[in-house]
């Protein structure tokens, strides 16, 4: 058993982890824009997931033939989910936030479209 760098591929796992934190968020916006938070899909919300999950295992085996690490232990997914702790706890507020913040200004701009498209008067076909 290895163990001269095991402290050196915990920290690497955290790093992982927190870019899965981050290699989330094209998931949490799609599944904002297609209404699964508010229970309008389900079945979509339960794919955007699983496909998020499969692209998580992809870059820790992808991480860990990158950087060598010996095997998996249950430190490197101790790694992973601390990673994702200190990303859901730090820069996942400020991206939601953000997030938030556009997304409810996209829906104002699309709610005044629709608007001024009710107002404008009718054209009346006069053809010959």
């Amino acid at each position: 058993m290895d163990t001269q760098n095991q402290f050196s591929v915990f920290l690497l796992c955290i790093c992982v982890g927190f870019l899965g934190g981050i290699l989330y968020e094209p998931f949490a916006l799609a599944r904002l824009v297609l209404g699964c938070e508010r229970g309008k899909s389900k079945p979509l919300g339960v794919a955007l997931d699983v496909l998020y999950w499969l692209c998580f295992a992809l870059l820790t085996v992808l991480a860990a033939f990158a950087f060598r690490f010996p095997e998996f232990r249950t430190y490197t997914w101790i790694g992973y989910a601390l990673g994702g702790i200190i990303y859901a706890k730090t820069l996942r507020k400020i991206v939601a936030f953000l997030e938030n913040m556009c997304y409810n200004k996209i829906i104002k701009v699309i709610k005044k479209a629709k608007k001024k498209e009710k107002n404008l008067p009718k054209e009346v076909d006069k053809r010959v």
